[in-house]
């Protein structure tokens, strides 16, 4: 899951839960298809020893086997399941003997509503392995981490929880939004090692001595990468957009900016070039940018956005271009504006780990945003746009008029042809700017 692309592994962990029916216990094989193609699948069904139905979800190219699935309602001939977690949406599928065919609507990367379909057929009885138990850890594992692991350039959030219960411990791994049961916990002394069987990895990592840091290696498949955990300290919203508040020069100073004016250099896939920025704080932006012989003129009023490459005519933003524009209002410094002013937020706000933000504009794409521990200002900056995971990393930070802002960031799309390093020239806080510069 850490490894491969979330988009994908989500698609299929909701279409998989769909074949718990009458008479649907066995094994499942089929495939959700999507624009980019069909995408095997493998489901098992069957009853536990109380007559509850109980499923499973395999994806073998990408590693996830057995993966449990939940919510399962039979009406008839017909199915329909609801997923909870982050990107959820609803399955309905209806039965014809030995296959089962179905649509999953859930949300896409713009944000509209998306129908895949799927069909399944039987090939056998069911294969649920029972699930093992492991001994009790210590006291000092119990509880609620976290961590980053880098996977090609990009840094993944991830969080643990370990908890003993009836004398053997549980817990799962989580990252962004999904929850994954951990197989087995084994505890020898210092050393850890947890079995994620479903998605095919493995941790093993050493606790140190205070008991607040495990540091160790993730395995999945043939990717290998450090990976360090810190003890979790549970955080209100409040407390935490107030730390990144302060560090930023306090709610006062940035409240009195209305409007603001950058320049900067860019430099992406061997070529150079320059961006010119104009901002608000209600979210209106107009964006120049040159590399090469290349040139793009982006603006977005708040409700509209349009796009002018070149010498061709503008064009209206729609669709995943338009929810792009909607969080890219609220980007880099202008996100301090949505996260410290609730009365002007046009979304929400939601915590991930201990020093996450979540921000949520209405119709947009989500933006994560890691807090530094030490400085309390954005580490990270992470969306999806279409299949892609956009990272942005706050490299260097300079103080404008007392408010600290982005002096240099790079940005990642996990294709390093298309990475850039931005290093921001002139900034200009207030300058008079006419709403007309928002519409081409």
């Amino acid at each position: 899951m850490f490894v491969y692309a979330r988009v994908v592994f989500i698609a299929l962990l909701f279409a998989s839960v769909s074949a718990a029916a009458q008479n649907a216990t066995g094994h499942w094989e089929g495939a959700i298809h999507t624009p980019q193609g069909d995408v095997t699948i493998a489901v098992d069904i069957a009853k536990n020893a109380a007559g509850e139905i109980v499923a499973t979800f395999d994806n073998p190219a990408r590693g996830v086997r057995g993966f449990p699935l939940s919510k399962v309602v039979l009406n008839g001939l017909s199915v329909t399941f609801a997923i909870n977690a982050a990107g959820g949406g609803t399955f309905k599928g209806t039965f014809n003997g030995d296959a089962v065919e179905g649509t999953f609507t859930t949300r896409g990367p713009d944000g509209q509503p998306l129908e895949l379909a799927f069909d399944l057929v039987r090939k056998g009885d069911a294969a649920i392995a029972s699930a093992p138990k492991s001994g009790a850890i210590a006291k000092n594992l119990e509880g609620k981490w976290t961590g980053t692991l880098e996977v090609e350039g990009t840094q993944r959030q991830l969080g643990l929880s370990l908890t003993n219960a009836d004398g053997s411990a549980t817990g799962f791994m989580s990252s962004e939004g999904l929850d994954i049961p951990i197989a087995s916990i084994v505890q020898s002394g210092s050393s850890t090692t947890l079995d994620v069987k479903i998605i095919g990895g493995s941790y093993t990592g050493m606790l140190d001595a205070n008991g607040t840091e495990l540091a160790g290696t993730w395995t999945q498949g043939p990717f290998v990468g450090p990976l360090r955990f810190r003890r979790a300290v549970a955080k209100s919203e409040s407390t935490l957009i107030d730390r990144w508040a302060n560090a930023a020069g306090g709610r006062e100073q940035i409240g009195a900016i209305r409007t603001w004016y950058r320049e900067a250099t860019i430099a992406v896939g061997g070529f150079d070039g320059t961006i010119k920025v104009w901002r608000t704080s209600d979210g209106k932006y107009r964006k120049e940018e040159r590399i090469s012989t290349l040139s793009t003129v982006e603006t977005f009023d708040g409700a509209k956005g349009t796009l002018r490459q070149g010498d061709a005519p503008p064009r209206a933003m729609t669709g995943a271009e338009l929810a792009r524009a909607r969080s890219t209002a609220f980007a880099n410094a202008g996100a301090m504006f949505f996260a410290f002013f609730p009365d002007r937020r046009r979304g929400a706000i939601a915590l991930e780990n201990d020093d996450t933000i979540v921000l949520r504009p209405e119709g947009g794409i989500d933006w994560r945003i890691a807090l530094d521990a030490t400085t309390s200002l954005p580490k990270t900056m992470t969306h999806q746009q279409n299949d892609r995971t956009i990272n942005v990393t706050f490299v260097e930070y300079e103080t404008v008029e007392g408010i600290r802002m982005e002096k240099e960031i790079h940005r990642s799309t996990g294709d390093p042809r298309f990475d850039a390093v931005i290093r921001f020239t002139k900034t200009v806080i207030n300058p008079p700017v006419d709403a007309a510069m928002f519409v081409q």
